[in-house]
This record gives structure tokens, sequence and C-alpha cells, in this order.
């Protein structure tokens, strides 16, 4: 189970608190918020990393030689003066994927079975699984339109589908094949969502858990209180 980890973002709304460290490596009680992200997915056996690196990519270098010395990992960095989208990223990592693989954001710890989600995706054989939550479990608006009978998603990141009851909860699987078929070096992820959606080749993996993020400097003050 390979998981790829987005961390190549400018972190623009936590500048003032960052002490000049990409959001992904933010001290949080002591440690950086990535190894309380992995800390959570360690239970579930993963077998290999990989990080997509961009802005201040020199920053991970000490870090990764402190991971698990059992888990395989591999990196990959973009020019941090002309970055590619969370979706350019992925393609610019192709070298080092697997044919299926989980993809979550540096900034975001989660709450989920990553064995079931990724057994969800090998059953349905679609080219994407998301992730998504109920609107009923978190404040943001929901982007997301599943039909539970017709087990049906649609998603659209800039424009939400009509009676959106979901949102994307932040965790993906996706066949490596997709971003081989893409001639664009620099795109965002959710174009990828979109369409896969669009064309009924997405299958959805429902989760009912908060995640904790830390996108700005309110909700990295939630963090260091959630986080002990």
């Amino acid at each position: 189970m390979q998981i790829v980890f987005l961390c190549g973002g400018l972190g623009t709304r936590l500048k003032s608190v960052a002490d000049d460290k990409p959001k992904s490596l933010i001290l949080i009680n002591g440690k950086p918020f990535l190894d309380h992200i992995i800390e959570s997915i360690i239970p579930y056996s993963p077998s290999k990393f990989h990080f997509c690196v961009g802005y201040k990519s020199s920053s991970y270098f000490e870090y990764f030689n402190t991971l698990n010395s059992n888990i395989e990992y591999s990196f990959s960095i973009e020019n941090e003066k002309n970055l590619l989208g969370t979706g350019g990223a992925i393609k610019n990592a192709l070298p080092f994927l697997e044919k299926n693989f989980i993809v979550q954001y540096g900034d975001t710890l989660l709450n989920l079975n990553y064995k079931k989600l990724l057994q969800s995706h090998m059953q349905a054989k679609k080219q994407m699984t998301m992730s998504i939550l109920p609107q009923e479990k978190t404040d943001e608006k929901p982007n997301v339109y599943f039909d539970k009978d017709k087990m049906q998603v649609l998603y659209n990141k800039d424009n939400p589908p009509k009676n959106s009851n979901f949102i994307d909860y932040g965790a993906m699987v996706f066949q490596r094949k997709i971003f081989e078929n893409i001639n664009e070096q620099k795109f965002d992820l959710s174009k990828i969502q979109q369409k896969t959606t669009h064309d009924g080749n997405a299958n959805s993996f429902l989760v009912y858990n908060p995640y904790i993020e830390i996108g700005t400097p309110e909700a990295l003050n939630k963090a260091k209180k959630l986080l002990i």
C-alpha cells in the first residue's frame, strides 16, 4: 500500500505563524505535523510513502532521514518558482508510483481505515475512489453529491453539484494510468476528480469521522489542542 503525500503548497495563510517551515513540518506539541499524520497511518501497514515537495523542499531532506526504516520512501521535487499544482505534482511523481496508490494532503490528518479504502478501490475497479464525509459531520460547504441508491458520486470544486450532501474528505485512490494519459504538466487534482466522477469512473468510500487540518492559523491552534 503506497501513500502519496502532497506537500508542495505555499502555505500562504500560515506564513505569519509557520516559523519559516513548510506547512507539513510545522511543529505541533514538539513534533512535525507530518509525524502525527504518519503515526495515524502506521497501524494500517503501509509499504511505501512518496512525498511530492516543492515550496521549501530542502526542509524535508533532514526529515526524510527520520522516517521509519521499515517503510520504503521516495520523493519528487517541483521548482518552487514554478509549482505544478496538485495534479501536476502527481504526474511529476509517476516514475515512483505504483499501479494503484492513495493520495492525501500533507496538511490534513484523516481518520479512516486505509486498508478498507484501498480494498474498496480494488473491488470497484474504477479509475478513482474518493473518500467522502456527510454534510452533517462538518461545517464545510458540501461539494459532492452522493446518490446512495445508485452509488453514484459527482464532484465539482468550483461549482458544486446541485443538492450536494457530502464533502471531499481528502483521501483518494487512483489508477496510475489516469495521469499517464494527461499531456498537461501543470493542473489541479480537482480536474481529475471532476472528470472521473462525471464520466462514471469513480467509486466512493464513506467516512464518518472528523479530520484535523492546519490550513489556517485558527485551524493550527485547534490542532495543537487536539494533538497531545
